[in-house]
């Protein structure tokens, strides 16, 4: 995937320019057992070289991984940059201190190095975004494998072998964080058995771009 890597503290304070206060951020934890936790959060904002300022994630969603934020702990940020060329930025960090007042926040050590995704340039993201698929009204429970902004593939792993076909118009549904829903319309271009279903490799119908576009943010957001 074509990227952009910025290393010097200096390249990293103009890049943040970008990402703005209160800008929602994913922040990923693994614990010591190799367990992935995943977060939403928002960017409050940062001193150059010296530290950044996250929300600390809700309490009630981190259930066991909240252990592990804590001083001296590695996690990774990804946010989207705004009025810029790129499209997602991310960096590993480790937590500085966490601080309660004037609420739960975290304050992370500036990272050596982040890389930035230009979506314009992104040819295509590895992901496994759950989503719906619909054919003639009938919906599949399916999985995102790998998503452009000219289509992607899918897994549907309970059916559809009658009725997802080539040349079928298709509906694929995705929910993201929060109240992000996004659907759209794709035409099947090629079809092959997959477990007790089908994967689809499809092309996104014209005039979505937008919609094509938040759908490519959501699986650099989540990219594994």
């Amino acid at each position: 995937m074509p990227t952009k890597q910025v290393n010097t503290k200096e390249g990293l304070s103009k890049e943040f320019r970008f990402l703005l206060a209160g800008t929602m951020v994913n922040i990923d934890i693994i614990t010591p057992a190799g367990q992935k936790g995943r977060f939403g959060t928002t960017f409050i904002g940062y001193l150059p070289e010296q530290f950044i300022l996250v929300q600390f994630p809700e309490n009630n969603k981190l259930g066991h991984f909240g252990q592990y934020l804590i001083q001296g702990n590695e996690i990774v940020v990804r946010g989207l940059v705004e009025g810029h060329e790129a499209s997602v930025i991310a960096f590993s960090t480790t937590i500085k201190q966490t601080l309660s007042t004037p609420s739960r926040m975290m304050a992370l050590n500036f990272p050596e190095k982040m890389i930035i995704h230009n979506l314009r340039s992104t040819k295509r993201v590895l992901t496994e975004l759950s989503a719906t698929v619909k054919a003639k009204e009938t919906p599949w429970k399916a999985q995102i494998t790998d998503v452009s902004l000219s289509g992607c593939h899918v897994e549907a792993s309970e059916g559809g072998q009658d009725e997802l076909i080539e040349g079928e118009t298709i509906n694929i549904s995705v929910n993201g964080e929060g109240d992000v829903h996004i659907s759209l319309e794709a035409r099947i271009c090629n079809v092959k058995p997959f477990e007790n279903g089908v994967e689809l490799g499809c092309q996104f119908i014209s005039k979505q771009d937008k919609l094509v576009e938040k759908l490519v943010h959501m699986a650099l957001l989540a990219e594994k």
